[in-house]
């Protein structure tokens, strides 16, 4: 048993030892919480994330580290040991950068349901008779990668391999939405937005409906699409003012009267929809007389990723040495009178001039899905023969175009009206024009008169295409280019155009 006073006696030791204890524990709190800092940070880095600590913890192992070692340099040791980038005004900084950057650009982009667009894609596996797309759109609208030999000579001027594919001519939909999906500027509040842009693949879901389909199943899509933008408070309070939608096909397919049902009326009515009137189309033809319709370049199968690899094909198309004066890719077409006696006598004149004049024949090679065969045709010609087809413009514009070959015309329809965003308003500085009643009647041989221009004349429009060459690309999705493509340059003057109907 105890002596009396024995257990006062053992406790007044630690008692006198009291402050030394506390400064002992507090260290090893500090020990505690800065290990679990380092934890922390440690996770972090292993998640690649930005991985903030509780605020608390930091706070605590200042204070204790104020207790255990005073306002020195202990102090000042455990502030070194916090992450020096977790201040909050270093957080909001980049959302000022934003905010500055972005002001006047902002795009809001609708959540539309999978089956206004993705599903389209998912679901094209089989091609649906006479239309050639579902490969197209593989690679998120790119098509499939160009494939070339090491052997083939044209792999030395493909460059780079990743860079070239087999793209539709109607994908521009799919292209559109994915660098919008990455826009810098995207907002999710459209009252903020200078425009709002409605994604939706009408280009396939009529390419898959276009032949034996009956004209009210062309329209679904269009019509359950006007349904849901009528449930959207935002397309209710603007009335359709500020809107964009892209219309990936000729607009003169989506132009069939709205009520028509006959089985075989061609395309649909989405252009005729009258909800639709104060939106903006954009597409790759255009009714030169609308107004609220705008023509954007067809895409072609260069697909860059950086400013190197387009300021090299710039270098190569304009030192690569042409072998023909002349070339005429086609097929002859049928329909259009003109159209059909244009086409047979371009064809004729080159045929009658083997030694100026290359005839690439689409009926024997398929021209739609060999590009690099075009591309190749292009790059060997000086000028590139551009009659109307089944409408007045071409892909094979752009293909021409971006292969430093010069376009020679018939319709003024065919660019002059149509790209005013990305071409020159002068036409004759790029381009060559003849009258197509005078070529189709004979009165005019196309490649006499082509053979006629000064050297130095065809040097400036060279030039000329070189420099607006980019104009007409479309960079890879994800890329970050400081040289504007075509998506930048539409995207430009989208916000210019609202900007100023805004004002």
């Amino acid at each position: 048993m105890e002596p009396p006073g024995s257990r006062m006696t053992s406790i007044l030791p630690a008692h006198k030892l009291t402050h030394g204890s506390i400064r002992m524990v507090s260290s090893m709190l500090v020990m505690v919480v800065c290990v679990i800092i380092g934890l922390c940070v440690l996770v972090g880095l292993l998640q690649d994330v930005s991985f903030q600590c509780p605020r608390s913890l930091q706070l605590f192992a200042t204070a204790a580290g104020s207790e255990a070692g005073g306002s020195g340099a202990g102090s000042l040791e455990e502030k070194k040991m916090l992450p020096p980038t977790w201040s909050r005004s270093s957080q909001e900084e980049p959302e000022a950068d934003t905010r500055t950057k972005c002001a006047g650009k902002y795009v809001y982009m609708y959540d539309l349901p999978p089956q206004f667009n993705k599903q389209l894609v998912d679901d094209c596996r089989v091609d649906p008779p006479w239309v050639h797309i579902c490969g197209g759109l593989r690679n998120k609208g790119l098509g499939d990668q160009i494939k070339l030999n090491f052997t083939d000579p044209l792999s030395n001027f493909f460059l780079p391999p990743d860079a070239w594919y087999k793209t539709h001519q109607f994908s521009l939909e799919l292209l559109y939405h994915e660098r919008l999906k990455v826009y810098p500027c995207l907002t999710d509040d459209p009252h903020k937005a200078i425009l709002s842009y409605i994604p939706f693949y009408s280009a396939v879901d009529l390419s898959l409906k276009l032949y034996n389909t009956s004209s009210l199943e062309k329209d679904r899509a269009s019509q359950r699409l006007i349904g849901w933008l009528q449930s959207s408070p935002h397309w209710e309070r603007s009335g359709g003012h500020k809107h964009v939608l892209l219309l990936g096909r000729i607009i003169w397919d989506y132009n069939r009267g709205e009520f028509a049902d006959a089985a075989d009326g061609w395309g649909n009515s989405l252009n005729r929809i009258k909800e639709l009137e104060n939106a903006t189309k954009l597409s790759i033809e255009r009714a030169y007389y609308s107004e609220d319709q705008r023509a954007i370049p067809y895409p072609t199968s260069f697909h860059p990723y950086t400013d190197e690899q387009i300021f090299s094909w710039q270098r190569t198309v304009l030192r690569f040495k042409r072998k023909f004066l002349v070339l005429f890719a086609g097929a002859p077409r049928p329909g259009i009178v003109l159209a059909r006696s244009l086409r047979s006598q371009l064809m004729t004149q080159c045929s009658d001039s083997p030694s100026l004049c290359s005839l690439l024949s689409c009926n024997v090679v398929d021209c739609e899905r060999s590009p690099e065969i075009l591309a190749q045709a292009f790059l060997n010609s000086v000028f590139c023969l551009q009659p109307r087809g089944d409408s007045a413009t071409r892909k094979g514009v752009f293909d021409c175009l971006i292969s430093g070959s010069i376009p020679v015309f018939f319709s003024k329809y065919t660019a002059y009206r149509q790209y005013m965003w990305h071409l020159p308003a002068n036409g004759s500085s790029y381009s060559v024009f003849f009258d197509s009643k005078a070529v189709a009647n004979g009165t005019i041989n196309v490649i006499k008169e082509l053979n006629t221009i000064p050297a130095s004349t065809i040097a400036s429009m060279q030039q000329t295409i070189n420099g607006f060459l980019p104009n007409l690309l479309y960079t890879k999705p994800g890329s970050n280019l400081k040289t504007k493509d075509a998506f930048d340059i539409t995207l430009e003057n989208l916000l210019l155009l609202h900007s100023n109907q805004n004002s």
